[in-house]
């Protein structure tokens, strides 16, 4: 199991989700449920109210999240006014997929490409690298994950240096929760994640965890 310190406790809860030795994926299966599920998120007319809890985490930290976005909400804005639900590979498409579903930001990391242990904290003037769809990605009073080598994830944008593709085989799932959000909403999201990913994933081992 990945070693991990979470640092910002008093604002911010994390929901750990570890994959080992993933040797399979349902591939048709996987896209038809992630266009069902598409179909059915485009169709609903209330506001999402889960954003409320990345929101609030956000303002904690006396960041505006309108001037600098949660992934999730981003995403959702995105699919609601350009109808545009990007897809890069099966493991980000369905990370994506439920951040939509669920409303939560997350951040999904190839652990092979982890050094040493995750520490998560505010960011400082170092703490920067270059996005995956980003040229960079300035983190100074932000949440961050560091590793001994350096910063690479955050809720809003995750770096390059650690990013999954189709050959990945062990992976990292955060879930970034407020402290103050319902443990039955946390509960619920992190144990949706980790079916749906043994659901469509061929995985010989998983852990999780909560910090």
């Amino acid at each position: 199991m990945i070693k991990i310190e979470n640092k910002l406790e008093k604002h911010l809860k994390i929901g750990i989700l570890e994959f080992y030795n993933i040797k399979s994926i349902k591939s048709e299966l996987l896209q038809n449920f992630i266009k069902d599920e598409l179909s059915r998120i485009k169709l609903e007319d209330k506001p999402p109210t889960g954003f409320v809890y990345t929101r609030k985490l956000y303002k904690s930290f006396k960041i505006d999240p309108t001037k600098y976005r949660p992934s999730s909400e981003a995403l959702w804005r995105r699919l609601k006014r350009k109808r545009d639900f990007p897809k890069v590979n099966p493991f980000v498409d369905l990370l994506n997929l439920l951040s939509l579903k669920y409303q939560i930001s997350c951040g999904l990391y190839d652990m092979d490409k982890i050094k040493g242990k995750i520490v998560i904290t505010l960011g400082e003037e170092k703490d920067h690298y270059q996005g995956i769809r980003k040229n960079n990605v300035n983190l100074k009073g932000k949440i961050v994950l560091r590793d001994n080598q350096g910063a690479f994830g955050n809720p809003s944008a995750d770096s390059l240096r650690t990013s999954v593709n189709e050959n990945s085989k062990n992976i990292l799932i955060i879930l970034f929760f407020s402290s103050n959000a319902p443990q039955d909403f946390t509960n619920k999201t992190i144990g949706s994640f980790k079916e749906a990913y043994k659901h469509f994933f061929e995985i010989e081992k998983y852990g999780e965890n909560i910090l």
